[in-house]
């Protein structure tokens, strides 16, 4: 099997597994007025998805240079996909909800990191930033997609039918990776024992300086694509929709919002290669944050200019993603490469704990035009760092 073929089965297997991602999200409406959970409630079920995520990335991330990745995958997600369809089978209340979606966490950790991992050495460097860039597409798109199943069936098939349809879709996409010849990595038999030498080679100046951005990037990413799908269910509501009126068209809104961003992925990480990974994700940071510290306050604006904005948004806020994956590989010794992408994946994803959670409470205390403005002021350590690495040779060819 080619490179190409590799790459494109890897992406079909990513798109099916992450409809697990914000499946919740795009049932979040309906659950919190059957189970009455709060704003803040909602959020901490968000947030211990990604503790699960994060726990999770730390273990792999040690193995995946000495095992085949590959393996991880296929286990994360039958994980998903099974923890999912328990939700939608048995469950009701807060405290179920959030063990089982922290399992779908640890599940999903076993799919995008391990999946970086296999793509850094089937690609030379010159075509990495586009593979990447097609990789965390499929990511995009199929987290987006559950929104958009939401929204077209959740009136006929209810909250547990479309929480059963994207989690037997990742179990779908556990069968099909088993299929998929992945070459024994390269460095496979040269892979080091974690210990303190090797960790401060994984924290050099340089790496903590693009995954600091890449922290402050995720921050706003992650919360943005949660509570997008709701956000707009409430400005469809505003706007005079009734509530499943509301629930379908702000998901099937939502979720080409966020799968936009599977273009935009791909446009990044070509842009990056040609232009320069600093250059390019600043660029699109710019924008991101502007729109955070607008749209919330813009419900009362008529909806083609809120889908205007709302697409600027979507595709600026993930243009920059692969950006940050390649640029770690590009300042790694060869030897800590999985590892450096590991600890960049928990150091990014850790913020992602918290920025879903602060964005609930906050709207919870105040409204929606607060709860997205303060993300993305936070946001703006992600181009005060870049802007630090660029005073260092990110490569011999850039800096």
């Amino acid at each position: 099997m080619n490179q190409s073929k590799i790459l494109w089965g890897m992406c079909i297997v990513q798109f099916l597994a992450m409809q697990v991602w914000f499946n919740f999200s795009a049932v979040m409406p309906v659950i919190e007025d059957e189970w009455e959970l709060t704003a803040s409630q909602s959020g901490i079920i968000i947030a211990f998805f990604h503790v699960g995520y994060v726990v999770a990335i730390a273990f792999y991330s040690m193995l995946i240079d000495k095992y085949n990745p590959k393996y991880f995958m296929v286990l994360g997600a039958f994980l998903a996909g099974v923890s999912g369809i328990v939700f939608a089978a048995v469950v009701e209340g807060f405290w179920m909800t959030l063990l089982l979606r922290m399992i779908s966490g640890i599940g999903v950790a076993g799919i995008y990191v391990p999946g970086l991992r296999i793509l850094t050495d089937l690609f030379p460097l010159e075509r990495r930033g586009a593979a990447v860039g097609i990789y965390v597409g499929s990511l995009v798109v199929g987290s987006g997609f559950s929104l958009l199943l939401s929204g077209m069936f959740i009136e006929h098939i209810g909250w547990q039918g479309v929480i059963f349809i994207t989690s037997f879709l990742s179990l779908i996409a556990s069968v099909l990776m088993v299929f998929i010849k992945v070459p024994r990595l390269k460095r496979n038999e040269s892979s080091l024992k974690v210990n303190w030498t090797v960790i401060k080679r994984v924290f050099k100046k340089k790496n903590l300086l693009v995954n600091a951005s890449y922290a402050g990037h995720s921050w706003e990413l992650y919360a943005m694509w949660a509570w997008i799908g709701p956000f707009l269910v409430y400005y469809y509501g505003v706007h005079g929709f009734e509530q499943m009126e509301a629930i379908r068209y702000g998901n099937m809104t939502g979720a080409l919002v966020i799968m936009i961003g599977g273009i935009a992925t791909y446009v990044g990480g070509k842009l990056s290669d040609q232009f320069g990974h600093i250059k390019v994700a600043n660029f699109f940071l710019i924008i991101s944050i502007t729109c955070s510290l607008m749209i919330g306050w813009l419900d009362f604006v008529p909806l083609l200019i809120m889908l205007i904005l709302l697409f600027i948004y979507g595709f600026s806020i993930v243009a920059d993603s692969p950006i940050y994956n390649v640029a770690v590989t590009k300042v790694s010794d060869p030897e800590v490469i999985g590892l450096a992408l590991g600890a960049q994946s928990i150091l990014g994803f850790t913020v992602t704990i918290f920025s879903p959670l602060v964005f609930g409470f906050l709207l919870e205390s105040f409204n929606w035009g607060i709860a997205f403005m303060v993300i993305g002021l936070v946001t703006i350590t992600a181009p005060i760092c870049l802007f630090l690495l660029s005073k260092h040779k990110l490569s011999s060819e850039e800096t």
